[in-house]
């Protein structure tokens, strides 16, 4: 199960003597001090870690010939955006896996532009999901895309938008609502989006990001870090261990947003994502699985089969 870790990354420093540097001959000194820059080039190489590694499918069959070139190597520019980019300041020392499959409905000439409408799904492996009906966006071929827009970007602020909301995510099974600030980058795009002439679909954005930092949804979010370390300590056969911090999340994340408010969108996404690691988590543990089964009526089959 993947989830971010922070590195702590030092300074790079040169220790030693008065008398040693005296010593060093001018061209040594040089020699010294570039295999030094040279070594600290390397190693913020290195610790740079890339953030997202996404793949990305086009499903666009139904196109004609023409139409279908024009979007031929798309997918590429969409991955280059995402892999290519530092989207948070912190290091981390691995990447954060994901796939998006962009199902494009239809194509229509408008003005001096050819508009595209299409569906945008993205997947991460630690379970952040999202699904959208309605990206319009227009492109041609000669098109590069930039991280650095002059105004409101359909394609650009269209994918900063869901690279934010998959590592806010994230970013939240590291430590307490520690998602905050992408998701307000988020919510400034979409703000964005809305003034623009490509307004269709921001308001469902927008909502989006307010339904998953509406108060009545933190304590779910207050409880993912348990929730990931009790996958961790059980995947270390430490079932206790791990049953007593599942119980924190049922009792202190889950049954508090569904008490609150049953339909949660956010809950939803949740159990549709976990259910089968949360009837792993509570197997054998029959009334919390039957509190389980009576919230998440979707998934009832899979918590039933927990309590054998």
């Amino acid at each position: 199960m993947t989830h971010l870790r922070f590195n702590e990354c030092k300074p790079v420093r040169w220790h030693g003597t008065l008398d040693m540097r005296r010593s060093l001959s001018n061209g040594v000194v040089m020699k010294t001090l570039s295999f030094l820059l040279l070594g600290i080039f390397i190693f913020a190489s290195v610790s740079s870690a890339q953030v997202l590694n996404v793949k990305v499918t086009l499903d666009a069959s139904h196109l004609t010939s023409d139409e279908l070139n024009v979007l031929s190597d798309f997918p590429t520019k969409v991955e280059q955006y995402f892999n290519g980019y530092e989207w948070v300041e912190d290091k981390f020392d691995y990447d954060v896996n994901c796939k998006v499959r962009i199902i494009i409905q239809t194509v229509q000439r408008k003005t001096h532009e050819k508009l595209y409408l299409a569906q945008f799904v993205i997947t991460s492996e630690s379970g952040e999901y999202f699904y959208d009906k309605t990206w319009e966006f227009p492109y041609n071929q000669d098109a590069s895309f930039s991280h650095f827009h002059a105004q409101f970007d359909p394609i650009g602020h269209f994918l900063d938008f869901y690279a934010y909301m998959i590592l806010a995510g994230e970013l939240d099974t590291n430590g307490y609502l520690l998602g905050n600030p992408l998701y307000d980058k988020a919510m400034d795009i979409a703000n964005q989006g809305q003034l623009s002439k490509y307004a269709r679909g921001w308001s469902q954005r927008m909502n989006m990001v307010l339904i998953i930092t509406d108060a009545r949804t933190r304590p779910l979010r207050e409880v993912k870090p348990d929730f990931f370390q009790a996958l961790y300590l059980l995947d270390q056969g430490k079932r206790m261990e791990a049953y007593k911090l599942a119980k924190k999340v049922l009792d202190d994340g889950i049954i508090k947003v569904y008490k609150v408010q049953p339909n949660n969108l956010y809950l939803q996404f949740f159990f549709n994502s976990h259910y089968q690691d949360l009837a792993d988590l509570f197997k054998g543990f029959k009334p919390d699985l039957e509190t389980l089964a009576n919230i998440d009526s979707k998934h009832r089959q899979a918590y039933r089969d927990a309590m054998e």
